[in-house]
């Protein structure tokens, strides 16, 4: 089933970094540009923009959820220019005044020109988002958001401000800055989740983004991810995070070899997945497994149609277990299992 832009205000809102209080020490790229003091504070005012933003899209959404396209069902990631065009334009439009905004009036506003706008959009989807910022607080001077037969082109400057919260803006260019100029191939989408790590001088301790990451969970499903985590570290396996599209994959590696990993993403929420190679050394141990994951594990994983499956099944993404209170059943299991397949891979 096709996830609405309803779902997608919510998936947003869950996988956004938790508010810190925490004084990090910033990169020199952004406090070249901003002050350090306003960054923080401002970061943490866009934050809560956003938590309204996305309020009101879940509010107001089925108006705008105009896209009939459905992802993949095994598809982990969300392009929203392809399933969400209106979120995608919004949030280009809105990143586009944080970048190329200049601070006015002792940072209170930012003026821009025509070239926050949408290039490729016509008037009507243009003024459409500027309209919904204006739902969400932002005041838009110097263009009139009703009038569709107006020459945008004409527009030379646009005066944004955020009554509610003027530093709200600083936030809004930093975090601009950071996804545009700063963008990894695997940290992607910083603007929109307000990864304030990605300003830090110092790398973030992954323990912290698997904490982060796994909030939404219930606490005892917490506790043993957290128990996995640390016992996979202490046996060797490095932590890797990536996060493309929305998709957060915290993966557990032996060397170059994926051995388990923690997924969360719009279509297929949170889960365990696993790549294992060595089961066949190991069959008396999984006769001991319960059913569900013997029928797991004998699925198998890869590419449906070279597992002669004839179609795709998601195989490719390893073999999921669903990250809610009855991980906490095999909870043991999981723990032989990967032990189990580490320690064939140690052999080789």
């Amino acid at each position: 089933m096709r996830k609405t832009l309803q779902d997608v205000a919510s998936y947003l809102k869950e996988i956004m970094v938790p508010e810190t209080h925490e004084a990090y020490a910033l990169n020199p790229a952004y406090t070249n540009v901003l002050v350090d003091e306003s960054i923080h504070e401002g970061v943490q005012a866009f934050r809560a923009f956003l938590v309204r933003l996305y309020d009101v899209l879940y509010a107001k959404g089925n108006v705008y959820d105009n896209s009939k396209k459905a992802a993949h069902e095994y598809e982990n990631r969300t392009t929203l220019s392809v399933y969400y065009p209106f979120l995608h334009n919004v949030s280009t439009i809105l990143m586009n005044i944080g970048y190329h905004g200049i601070p006015i009036e002792n940072a209170q506003s930012l003026a821009c020109g025509n070239i926050v706008l949408g290039r490729k959009l016509s008037v009507a989807k243009n003024l459409e988002c500027l309209r919904f910022l204006a739902d969400c607080g932002i005041c838009i001077d110097g263009i009139d958001i009703n009038d569709k037969k107006q020459n945008l082109s004409d527009i030379k400057t646009i005066k944004i401000t955020y009554p509610d919260n003027p530093t709200m803006l600083t936030g809004l260019k930093v975090m601009a800055i950071a996804e545009i100029d700063h963008g990894t191939l695997v940290n992607q989408d910083v603007f929109l989740r307000c990864d304030y790590r990605a300003l830090k001088k110092d790398e973030t301790d992954v323990l912290s983004i698997v904490q982060d990451t796994i909030k939404p969970l219930s606490s005892d499903v917490q506790d043993f991810i957290l128990q996995l985590h640390q016992r996979y570290l202490d046996k060797g396996l490095t932590c890797v995070v990536e996060v493309k599209g929305f998709h957060i994959y915290i993966k557990y590696c032996y060397k170059r070899k994926d051995l388990w990993g923690i997924n969360a993403s719009l279509g297929n929420g949170y889960h365990i997945n696993v790549k294992p190679a060595k089961t066949h050394e190991y069959t008396d141990t999984l006769k001991t497994f319960p059913p569900i994951l013997q029928e797991l594990i004998a699925k198998g994983y890869g590419c449906g149609r070279k597992r002669e499956i004839g179609h795709c099944d998601g195989g490719c993404r390893g073999l999921p277990i669903s990250l809610d209170d009855s991980v906490l059943y095999i909870r043991d299991d999981i723990e032989t299992w990967f032990d189990q397949e580490l320690s064939c891979l140690q052999k080789k």
